[in-house]
């Protein structure tokens, strides 16, 4: 279970995950070894899974973000079609959906040539995968971190 205290700090690495436990433990009051004790421990119980930079990949020469709809064959095909979708390098998410697919996977490419050859090479030869409906991003609105409420 989590306390006020660890949804501060949650907030604060959600914020800026570069922010220093010295920060962090002069913000909340606490010591520098409490602060780094409730990091280690909300790490080990899983809910801190990693570190990561928020990179615009359009200034390095990916500007295509699409959705892909992926109808499968069979719903029990999805762990066999996840682990080779894991393959696609320019895949950065997807999601086992209700709905219309079956799997929603967000791909970055350089181009919309680059997305067709993804798809048409990659993603629609991957066995129990039926067909694919892709939906071109024109501009991204909204990307942030949600920040835990306190109770």
């Amino acid at each position: 279970m989590i306390d006020n205290v660890d949804i501060k700090i949650i907030n604060a690495l959600l914020e800026n995950s570069r922010t220093s436990t010295t920060k962090i433990s002069q913000s909340l009051k606490i010591s520098n070894v409490a602060t780094q004790q409730r990091i280690t421990k909300l790490e080990k119980a899983g809910i801190i899974k990693g570190y990561s930079a928020l990179i615009d990949y359009s200034l390095i020469g990916m500007k295509t973000v699409a959705f892909v709809g992926i109808f499968l064959e069979k719903a029990k095909n999805y762990k066999d079609v996840i682990n080779q979708l894991k393959e696609v390098p320019q895949i950065s998410q997807a999601h086992f959906t209700t709905g219309n697919y079956s799997i929603f996977a967000k791909i970055t490419a350089k181009d919309n040539d680059d997305l067709m050859n993804i798809l048409s090479t990659r993603i629609q030869n991957i066995d129990g995968i039926s067909r694919t409906e892709t939906f071109i991003s024109l501009h991204e609105g909204i990307n942030q971190n949600l920040q835990l409420e306190e109770e």
